[in-house]
């Protein structure tokens, strides 16, 4: 509903969640008591290099959700000038793949409209005006520097033979790409980014999901940090209809994080400075924008207006009063009660699960409260009797004692189980004699029991009061 603005039928509403959980438009965490700052934002995280430990800045989730809410709004969509088959193609990997260094270098390059080399180190090669210079100047300056005849090559097409207009197609890997860019600068060394080598870019289409290669390109991609793609293999078509296809499209799609028992974690330590910035007047582009620098990478950072954050937690739980105040009139809470209509076409051999669930909940609103209501998520996927039993046995009658602290006299009300009982089995044993000695008289006992039979079809329709 948040992201495309209507709700889809039932029968496609899951096809299309994992359309947009793969397309990076839906990201899902869960809370719980050790969830911190370091999960949710960014951290310190371990990291094997050079055979070593060392330890490097890591986003967290919502970090992460911020960076692919916030990469629409750095494409300008539509080529101009010469045709796509007078453009020189080059494919370009940023940074080592599926590494927390691919990510922070393709975060900035979007951010910054640039690509980044990560061959030629801290050489500046302004002043080079041919492959011989920049080899001389890789001598001159790194002497020791690692695969110098790989360094000069890769400096040199990044600069001499990468076109003002031409294109580069940014992979992730070899069997995905991610991004399409239109070269519009000369070569330029920069001192504060990842690496140093850079072209400025009109970025004319991110992939949020990314997509695979195969779509744009007839031939296998090679590992390759650049070189040209082949003519014959790029599928002009396609790449021009993906590149149409960014124009149609809005500016800001809507985004979402979902944050599962929002209400399991410390609410102050998860959040810590965000609980300023998620209020949507001091997101990106709002009247009392904030950014905030923070504490770990030293970043400015700020949230963007198309990211909406969805928290989820059990009514049951009574613990919305846990959760802290400055977030809770931060967010709007929506109660969301068990909906019988949803069952009223699962019938079960005459066992109308719509009623029967309606009942149940009738009389544990009467006998406990309205929060400790069952939901119809437990019988949703009950097609056969068996099911059924199943779902009575191992989900609703444990919930049931639950609730009641095992007084099963109370969980017989529930269920209408009265008598010697078909869900619940009542055996009261003979009294004990007393000895004399004490004041007491003989006593009895009532033993209960779950029916370790199968449930009688009868047992489900006096719940709702039906008749055989």
């Amino acid at each position: 509903m948040l992201c495309d603005g209507m709700l889809p039928d039932e029968a496609s509403i899951r096809t299309r969640f994992e359309e947009l959980r793969r397309d990076g438009r839906i990201s899902f965490v869960t809370f719980h008591q050790s969830y911190g700052y370091e999960e949710f934002v960014e951290g310190l995280r371990p990291v094997a290099k050079d055979g070593q430990v060392v330890y490097e800045v890591q986003p967290g989730a919502f970090k992460r959700a911020c960076s692919a809410a916030r990469l629409r709004s750095q494409i300008t969509p539509g080529l101009s000038g010469k045709p796509l088959k007078q453009r020189t193609t080059f494919k370009m990997s940023l940074g080592a793949s599926w590494s927390q260094e691919a990510t922070k270098v393709f975060d900035y390059c979007v951010k910054n409209h640039c690509v980044l080399l990560g061959w030629g180190e801290d050489i500046d090669f302004t002043e080079c005006g041919s492959k011989a210079d920049i080899v001389t100047k890789i001598r001159e300056e790194a002497p020791n520097i690692h695969k110098p005849s790989s360094q000069a090559n890769f400096v040199d097409r990044f600069k001499h033979d990468i076109k003002v207009g031409d294109l580069i197609v940014v992979s992730l890997g070899n069997k995905i790409f991610r991004a399409i860019a239109e070269v519009t600068g000369d070569y330029e060394y920069v001192e504060d980014a990842p690496f140093h080598q850079m072209r400025s870019v009109r970025w004319l289409a991110i992939f949020e999901g990314g997509i695979p290669t195969s779509e744009l390109y007839n031939r296998e991609i090679g590992q390759s940090s650049l070189y040209v793609l082949n003519t014959e293999a790029i599928r002009y078509d396609k790449l021009e209809s993906l590149l149409e296809a960014q124009t149609e499209q809005t500016p800001e799609q809507p985004h979402v994080l979902i944050i599962d028992e929002i209400n399991r974690a410390n609410i102050s330590k998860v959040f810590g400075e965000l609980i300023t910035l998620i209020e949507p007047d001091k997101r990106e582009g709002q009247t009392n924008a904030v950014t905030v620098k923070l504490p770990y990478s030293g970043e400015d950072f700020s949230v963007p207006s198309n990211l909406h954050l969805l928290g989820t937690m059990n009514t049951a739980d009574r613990s919305i009063a846990l959760l802290d105040t400055a977030l809770r009139r931060r967010f709007e809470f929506e109660e969301v009660m068990p909906r019988p209509d949803l069952l009223s076409d699962h019938i079960i051999e005459g066992i109308e699960l719509n009623r029967l669930l309606q009942a149940l909940n009738q009389r544990i609103e009467v006998l406990y409260d309205r929060d400790h209501t069952i939901g119809h998520a437990y019988l949703m996927g009950v097609r056969t009797l068996q099911d059924l039993d199943r779902a009575f046995r191992f989900k609703v009658l444990p919930l049931l004692q639950e609730y009641f602290y095992e007084n099963w006299s109370q969980v017989r009300r529930v269920l209408a189980d009265f008598g010697s009982g078909e869900f619940i089995c009542r055996r009261e044993l003979p009294a004990i004699s007393a000895d004399g000695d004490q004041d007491m008289g003989d006593e009895s006992v009532v033993l209960y029991s779950v029916n370790p039979l199968p449930f009688p079809i009868s047992a489900y329709k006096r719940i709702y009061g039906a008749k055989e």
